[in-house]
């Protein structure tokens, strides 16, 4: 068996409400990546993950599942999250034919999307789990405010690792790619961090962040998959 991940940006145009999924089945054909069924979500910045690990639970294109995660031992099932600045996360056990894919921004974070991803790979048999972390907002591009830093030192007074002062009084800088890192190591997960600012790469990524900053309407979403064959 064998698992095939990608991260599609400005490529790969898709909306939030997915109303253009043919460009996406344009662009697996492009990169080679073999599916019977795409599978997204209705992501709400929560904690939900929906499991399918039966023929019977895969669920069609209308009526989307509230969830931020998927997790499948199907093959042939490409599970999908769309993100524009928030971080995309693909799983794998590939020797227990688990895979997963998680959407997490900072409250979903916060709330427990990792831990509880995880928690439902090993209840399919996973035991070895890497994940990888795609194309997210950084850093220096996130800045947030004293009443954002506050709730994160009111979870734990450690949290102030994740920030640095900004350029405006009573500004910070979120380091969620770090935040996120650091809540799939507390569950054992091997990391690989692309490192790539959504922000920054106008080019290649959506971000919906710069897109507000300018005063546009709205921006694609980037989207992260994961498929065994």
């Amino acid at each position: 068996m064998s698992v095939t991940h990608h991260f599609f940006g400005k490529d790969c145009l898709i909306d939030r409400e997915l109303k253009n999924r043919e460009n996406l089945e344009r662009a697996f054909v492009e990169k080679n990546i073999s599916s019977k069924k795409i599978l997204f979500i209705n992501q709400v910045h929560g904690n939900d993950v929906v499991v399918v690990d039966a023929e019977n639970k895969i669920h069609g294109e209308q009526g989307l599942p509230k969830a931020d995660a998927l997790v499948t031992n199907l093959r042939n099932v490409a599970i999908c999250v769309i993100t524009a600045d928030c971080s995309p996360i693909l799983f794998f056990d590939v020797e227990k034919n688990v895979v997963a894919a998680a959407h997490a921004g900072w409250r979903g974070a916060k709330l427990g999307v990792i831990k509880n991803t995880v928690a439902e790979m090993k209840k399919l048999g996973a035991e070895k789990i890497s994940a990888v972390i795609g194309p997210m907002i950084h850093q220096k591009s996130y800045e947030v405010s004293q009443e954002f830093l506050d709730d994160f030192l009111s979870e734990d007074s450690a949290n102030k690792k994740f920030f640095i002062i900004g350029a405006k009084p009573e500004k910070w800088l979120f380091d969620l790619p770090f935040y996120v890192e650091e809540k799939l190591r507390a569950e054992g997960v091997e990391v690989e961090n692309k490192k790539i600012d959504t922000y920054e790469n106008e080019k290649t990524f959506f971000s919906f962040r710069r897109s507000t900053h300018r005063g546009e309407k709205d921006c694609g979403r980037n989207v992260a998959v994961v498929v065994m064959n």
